[in-house]
């Protein structure tokens, strides 16, 4: 490796791989015990399945950039340069459903996510490059404008306006930086990994209870530890020895601890943590495998509540700050969406008795309904609209003007 190499290995922005938010004094005066944080929260796996399950599904949905005409319609706008940075590639390493997925994972942990707004000689966004949160503060100064300092990993600090970061924030309380919903359900999170814990220290021990030594007669204080000591090599797990044969001195007794995970509500309380947990981030318990109380009928009707109350939200902050911080003078003429088309679908049949209706009324034209399916467009007569012929309006009815001619 050439000192060319090494240079740019050292002055390589490695702005996401790094994380800084970690208390290591408290860690230290816990003990040693695990203190949740923003990174630690993932480990335990139903906060792992809830932030996976929002943030593949907002980086899945399809984000588009349109155009208000005149008449009110909206159209793609593909010739704009926003477009192809929202809808396919934000950076030259990411894609737009990496980046937004990176995002959403980020501000669910840390209730703020930010992006380095990069400019080219013309002043247009030319990409997007996440900054990770633990590493910025945001401040208002004296003139009431925001600021941004971010501490690089070399110890710098970068400064940037307003004009510089695209910031989506959680529900805030002071209007600079979201809640960090991690920080706020910590205890839940600590029952849900101390449960793990203990699950797997009771099936370390091969689920085999604890043990009492008894015996009749008195035994010596020192005598009692080295008993303990000699039992737990003998016939330990730890010592490779467990389930043989024990042969205990004259008069001594053992006796099981008949605690089980049964009698302490092990499996109970784990389905009470994943609920927790689906209660912090607004997810049907379903959609983390938790399937009590979900039936045939009901469970359909809570995927499409979780779009509504659960990614609507997040995909409505999304796009207005893009709207704030990317689209700048073009706000009211360009707006983002995401396309959730296909997370409101129901089955077959119910889509296609509501196909039915909007046909009938005009609403939807084959064309429109064909593209909802993910199919082509059957050309220019595909774009025709249809309406019952016994619609009418009631002046109409009363006029006689819809009445068949009466004969004779």
């Amino acid at each position: 490796m050439n000192e060319e190499t090494v240079e740019v290995i050292k002055s390589a922005d490695y702005r996401i791989g790094t994380l800084r938010s970690f208390d290591y004094s408290a860690f230290a005066r816990s003990g040693g015990a695990k203190r949740e944080t923003p990174e630690t929260a993932p480990e335990v796996p139903v906060v792992l399945a809830a932030i996976r399950l929002i943030a593949e599904s907002v980086g899945t949905l399809p984000l588009h950039l349109y155009r208000t005409e005149a008449n009110g319609a909206k159209t793609l706008a593909t010739d704009h340069p926003l477009y192809k940075i929202l809808r396919h590639r934000p950076n030259a390493e990411q894609t737009s459903l990496e980046l937004r997925e990176t995002l959403v994972m980020l501000y669910l942990l840390y209730g703020n996510a930010f992006c380095e707004i990069k400019r080219d000689e013309r002043g247009v966004v030319s990409a997007l490059e996440a900054l990770h949160p633990s590493r910025m503060e945001v401040t208002r100064i004296a003139d009431g404008t925001l600021r941004y300092v971010y501490k690089e990993p070399d110890h710098r600090e970068t400064v940037y306006q307003p004009s510089q970061i695209l910031h989506i924030r959680m529900p805030s309380l002071d209007g600079l930086n979201g809640m960090c919903l991690t920080n706020l359900v910590r205890d839940a999170i600590a029952h849900a990994r101390a449960l793990e814990a203990h699950g797997l220290q009771f099936f370390s021990n091969f689920a085999k209870p604890q043990v009492v030594l008894s015996s009749e007669n008195a035994i010596p204080v020192e005598a009692q530890e080295n008993l303990a000591n000699q039992w737990r090599r003998l016939y330990s797990q730890q010592s490779g020895n467990a389930y043989k044969t024990a042969i205990l001195p004259h008069g001594l007794k053992v006796t099981e601890l008949n605690a089980s995970m049964e009698s302490s509500q092990f499996l109970e309380a784990r389905r009470f943590a994943v609920i927790e947990v689906a209660r912090a981030f607004k997810i049907p318990p379903h959609l983390l495998q938790s399937l009590d109380g979900a039936t045939y009928t009901n469970i359909e009707s809570q995927g499409r509540e979780f779009v509504t109350y659960t990614l609507l939200p997040h995909l409505r902050r999304i796009e207005d700050a893009i709207a704030r911080d990317l689209l700048g003078d073009d706000v009211g003429v360009m707006f983002c969406e995401h396309d959730v088309h296909a997370f409101m679908r129901g089955d077959t049949a119910a889509r296609a008795a509501w196909y039915q209706q909007m046909q009938g009324a005009g609403v939807l034209s084959i064309n429109e309904i064909r593209q909802y399916e993910g199919l082509n467009p059957i050309g220019p007569e595909g774009d025709e609209r249809f309406m019952q012929l016994s619609y009418t309006t009631v002046k109409r009815i009363v006029d006689g003007a819809d009445n068949p001619p009466q004969e004779g």
